[in-house]
């Protein structure tokens, strides 16, 4: 027989339950999203990023599709710009300032050169980004990472 008392004990134990299950998940997905906002790739993560933006802005110049160039081109400033803003210096080297000199200084003439939409201006100006990325390279002792146009079969932008 069920009584009144064992029908409140059992709804006692059951929101005590919930409470600590939820108080758990609560606690959990807090901890996930502090450990997912200090993440902060590191240099290869973030190069890796940057060459496959790059390609991307290649490829649609090649295709002379520049809407999707002008898409790739901004997503690569901000890789940029998270480069600048989380990695000072690697091994010694100033990475943050080299690609601020280096580096924006060819996307803002890429990014003139897409706003003007002439397609010769484009491939020049995309072909100084691709001179500050090796520029960089050898910099800092990386000269052997040569980046290229990414234009034809190879699905990398890069020498081998």
């Amino acid at each position: 027989m069920i009584t009144r008392k064992s029908t409140t004990i059992a709804l006692l134990t059951a929101t005590f339950g919930f409470m600590l299950a939820f108080s758990a998940c609560v606690q959990s997905t807090e901890q996930t999203e502090t450990q997912i906002e200090s993440y902060t790739p590191g240099l290869a993560v973030q190069m890796k990023y940057m060459q496959y933006w790059t390609h991307k802005v290649g490829l649609s110049i090649e295709a002379e599709n520049l809407e999707l160039a002008d898409f790739y081109h901004h997503e690569l400033e901000e890789a940029a710009e998270d480069l600048i803003d989380s990695i000072e210096s690697y091994d010694g080297y100033p990475i943050a300032q080299l690609t601020e000199s280096m580096l924006v200084p060819t996307l803002d003439a890429l990014e003139d050169a897409l706003d003007e939409g002439n397609w010769s201006d484009v491939r020049e100006a995309f072909k100084a980004v691709i001179i500050s990325c090796n520029s960089c390279h050898v910099a800092t002792d990386h000269g052997f990472i040569v980046i290229n146009d990414g234009f034809g079969n190879n699905p990398f932008n890069q020498e081998f």
